[in-house]
């Protein structure tokens, strides 16, 4: 009985969130997690889901159905959304689209997104974050009517991210009066990783940084410059740290009179 109760609750909650196209007969059938995949920067697999950087702002939803798919309804639950995580769809003026969805807010921990695969069978939602912590968690899955059909779930926790950071040269000259230079480069996995911020500072002979925060490029790479103009010899030494992370990285530039060579 209370296995019974609990179906007829979920039921009516998926109910109540269903639009009027929800009865429509161009739903997708069959709805399998495996159509759906969490695309980010940092995003890892795991057993049951996926795991994110604390650094997110956001994720997309990326859906590939097959071909008979094509211009279909669809819908995405999020629930047991944890650690004040806020959450916000990209919403589509017109209602529903590949790239927008309907989106409904149905408690304070629970959102759902209705979509509409484009003329191959795909979608593209995005989902801002905001109050990302390693607190935070929440959980999705995908709904398909008009039988109120649901896939399996997954989970979607968020980790302290496990960049390295690296500078490209321990130590540069630079010419006291001017700017100096340094870079590092951002991997994941051995891998250049982008859009990964980190933190900066410096120690020694300088006044200004460029940036306190630097976000790695395209090609992983983070440039931190740093003014002398007192025109002051002898060294600072720029450190990076990745931001919510451990790793950190350091660079010395010397400052010389006259010239570099």
């Amino acid at each position: 009985m209370r296995k019974l109760i609990t179906i007829i609750s979920a039921l009516a909650l998926t109910l109540v969130a269903l639009p009027a196209h929800a009865f429509d007969n161009t739903w997708i059938t069959f709805p399998n997690l495996s159509a759906v995949k969490v695309v980010a920067t940092n995003t890892k697999t795991i057993a049951n889901g996926y795991s994110l950087s604390t650094q997110s702002t956001g994720f997309d939803f990326a859906y590939t159905g097959p071909a008979g798919s094509a211009g279909k309804f669809s819908q995405i639950n999020i629930f047991d959304v944890t650690g004040s995580l806020g959450m916000s769809l990209a919403a589509n003026s017109v209602g529903t689209s590949s790239a927008g969805c309907d989106p409904q807010v149905l408690s304070s921990d629970t959102h759902t997104c209705f979509f509409r695969l484009d003329g191959v069978g795909k979608a593209l939602i995005h989902v801002g974050l905001s109050n990302v912590t390693s607190a935070a968690a929440f959980k999705f899955k995908i709904l398909a009517g008009p039988n109120i059909q649901e896939s399996g779930i997954a989970q979607v926790m968020f980790v302290a991210p496990t960049n390295k950071v690296t500078a490209l040269a321990a130590s540069s000259k630079a010419l006291a009066g001017g700017a100096g230079g340094v870079q590092f480069k951002v991997t994941q996995d051995g891998k250049a990783a982008a859009g990964i911020r980190v933190t900066v500072k410096f120690t020694g002979i300088g006044a200004y940084l460029s940036t306190a925060v630097a976000t790695s490029d395209a090609k992983g790479i983070v440039t931190v410059y740093l003014s002398n103009f007192a025109k002051k010899k002898g060294s600072s030494v720029v450190t990076v740290k990745i931001d919510g992370g451990t790793a950190t990285s350091k660079a010395t530039i010397n400052w010389v009179g006259g010239s570099l060579y």
